[in-house]
């Protein structure tokens, strides 16, 4: 459906150089009509807040191995519900404290084991 879908083009919405922007998969994820997902502005805003509350604490980027970065391969996992394959990642604070207020948050809220195995 979309020209070279495994490049990061996020102009292909726009429609730029005569051509007309490419379908927004935004349009279709969540259903149709009277079928629409009723959680579809919930499920938007939780992903967007997540995604904006971990860019403000952490920095995130390659790994860095005997100073040269690594650079992950992209793969997928196979099917109807395709997932990214395992890579590896630096995740650190931004600064002291940046990892205080991560830390505050297990003390206000610990870790608790859930009923996932029992299930």
């Amino acid at each position: 459906m979309f020209h070279d879908p495994s490049a990061f083009k996020p102009e292909r919405f726009i429609g730029c150089e005569g051509r007309e922007p490419e379908p927004d998969p935004d349009t279709v994820v969540f259903g149709f009509g009277r079928r629409k997902c009723p959680g579809r502005v919930l499920a938007d805003t939780s992903v967007y807040l997540t995604i904006a509350q971990s860019l403000a604490v952490f920095n995130m980027s390659k790994v860095v191995e005997n100073g040269k970065e690594i650079e992950p391969d992209v793969e997928f996992s196979p099917g109807v519900v395709s997932h990214p394959a395992p890579y590896r990642t630096s995740i650190k604070p931004r600064s002291p404290e940046h990892e205080a207020l991560i830390r505050s948050v297990l003390v206000e809220h610990p870790y608790e084991e859930g009923d996932s195995k029992s299930l």
